[in-house]
């Protein structure tokens, strides 16, 4: 008779597939973590960026011995919502050089905050008056980031966030 002898060296398919399901398992927990702080890192750029547009805002409206008047801003929604004004130069430049960081396409008018917008959106000046003290900047937050709500929110020219 031949003496057989087993060869133990390796490991089971069971013993490989349970660690394949635990790797699995925790890379997905990771994933997920990630993907929370994604949307804090863009709340953090969009509070940013408001806070310098409502900068913009308010040196714009002490230049001169009134508040500077909007001008070239066409809205067409009922809610007077804009991304793009002719006047004040600075407040003109403000809306080219900030984006929302969720928005492909800065310049689609359909992606601009409104009233009642319940997902990411892109900046908009809101110009219920027609100068510059009076606007207000619109923008959303993903998550719940310094005591603000994951919602829409504006900021004035003093930096009041709403």
């Amino acid at each position: 008779m031949q003496n057989l002898k087993k060869n133990n060296f390796g490991f089971t398919l069971i013993e490989l597939l349970v660690v394949i399901s635990i790797i699995g398992v925790l890379s997905s927990m990771v994933v997920v973590s990630l993907n929370d702080a994604r949307a804090k890192a863009r709340d953090a750029k969009r509070l940013n960026d408001v806070r310098q547009m409502a900068n913009v805002l308010a040196i714009a409206a002490t230049e001169g011995s009134v508040p500077a008047a909007l001008t070239g801003c066409n809205a067409v929604s009922e809610e007077k919502n804009v991304r793009v004004c002719t006047g004040p130069e600075s407040v003109a430049d403000i809306f080219k050089r900030f984006s929302d960081p969720s928005i492909l396409n800065p310049d689609n008018n359909n992606t601009i905050c409104h009233a009642g917008a319940t997902a990411p959106c892109q900046y908009s000046l809101n110009i219920g008056s027609t100068n510059v003290e009076n606007a207000q900047v619109y923008f959303f937050l993903e998550s719940e980031v310094v005591g603000l709500a994951a919602k829409l929110h504006s900021i004035d020219m003093e930096g009041v966030v709403y």
